[in-house]
């Protein structure tokens, strides 16, 4: 997510925070001061102190969420890269689909459970400390209270059955499993987030008509990402259609010229990339394919030093990129492209072809087209 950095890595899966997170923080710190701990007659320091720790503690358990659906989804073999909070909260950031309904159903599942049992653990104890024996305790018990009811409404608001939430999610599984047809499930649950975003709407006007929350215009944002994300997944099941039974083998490039790995970097820019209007040149010595030099990798390097530096300095290596086959289909490949613009291609460990997202794109465009004709 544009705008967001690294704070750390959890379980090799790397926790990133999107600026828009700063103003969602201030807001829930100025909730507990303000609202929810106002009535205990504490000091302001030791009201902020609180609300401080109980605001860390409920994004915490936002983390946990997130984390239980990432580690579930690696149980499935689906690659996860990040989880990012960002102001609607957190959002664990998944390589590829769910390969089965199975696999979508205990993953959508991982994260409201992981919310339930927080909450019975903040409510348990909110319930079990006697504060009046133990005066002391009285700040857990009401920052325990505070993680067992916002968690609970963090359960029941993600299982509400609206894709992507993670309860449209439950439903596009068990509809997939049923019907066995994923684009079926997931146009059905898509349907169902965009017609939670239109309650979200008239929760919020009612809100606004009301005057007495501040907050009025929260519901009509997460409206807005939520019918935003179901439309964008019905595309993408759309175009999932479009490139269905399409494979990589005809569409790559394999009239490519390799780089010898001496050459300066200078030598491929002049000779190579500008002359052929490429922005990736393969590195190959022998039969080796040792990497990919990128127009992004030259834009790295001082231009003082493009006639001194090997381009193995600066190319990916090829442990590092993601890999085509011939045979892989388009869907496939268009999960594996990332933030990449071109791709390799290989067979038994020799490279074959180059596969460039916009002649993917283009090939798309030219499906869509063909298929509107009929």
């Amino acid at each position: 997510m544009p705008g967001s950095f690294r704070v750390a890595r959890l379980f090799g899966i790397e926790l990133r925070v999107h600026i828009s997170w700063v103003f969602i923080f201030g807001i829930v710190l100025y909730s507990l001061w303000s609202d929810v701990f106002a009535h205990y007659g504490w000091s302001d320091q030791k009201r902020i102190t609180v609300s401080a720790i109980a605001a860390v503690l409920f994004f915490s358990s936002i983390v946990a969420h997130e984390l239980s659906h990432s580690l579930v989804a690696r149980r499935f073999n689906m690659a996860v890269s990040s989880i990012t909070l960002f102001l609607l909260g957190g959002v664990a950031n998944l390589r590829q689909e769910p390969p089965s309904a199975k696999a979508e159903f205990f993953m959508a599942s991982a994260g409201p459970g992981m919310s339930l049992l927080i909450s019975a653990v903040g409510l348990a104890l909110w319930f079990g400390i006697d504060t009046s024996a133990l005066p002391s305790l009285q700040p857990v018990s009401a920052v325990a209270g505070y993680l067992g009811v916002i968690n609970l409404a963090l359960a029941g608001f993600n299982l509400l059955p609206g894709f992507p939430l993670d309860g449209g999610r439950v439903l596009r599984s068990i509809i997939w499993g049923i019907r066995r047809d994923r684009r079926t499930a997931t146009a059905i649950a898509a349907r169902g987030g965009q017609f939670v975003a239109g309650l979200f709407v008239l929760w919020g006007l009612f809100q606004f008509q009301e005057g007495e929350n501040a907050l009025w215009w929260w519901p009509l944002l997460l409206a807005y990402f939520l019918y935003n994300a179901a439309t964008q997944s019905l595309r993408q099941e759309r175009l999932g259609g479009l490139v269905s039974g399409a494979r990589v083998g005809p569409l790559m490039n394999t009239s490519f010229i390799a780089a010898d790995p001496q050459w300066p970097v200078a030598t491929v820019v002049r000779d190579l990339m500008l002359p052929r209007n490429v922005r990736a040149v393969p590195v190959v010595a022998g039969q080796s394919f040792l990497g990919l030099m990128t127009a992004e990798d030259v834009r790295k390097l001082d231009h003082e030093r493009w006639a001194t530096t090997p381009i193995t300095q600066v190319m990916t290596p090829s442990a590092d990129l993601a890999k085509l086959s011939p045979d892989d289909g388009l869907v496939e490949a268009l999960e594996r492209f990332g933030e990449a613009g071109v791709l390799p291609v290989v067979r038994e460990g020799r490279l074959v072809g180059l596969l460039d997202r916009d002649g993917v794109v283009n090939y798309i465009r030219m499906r869509d087209l063909f298929t509107q004709g009929r």
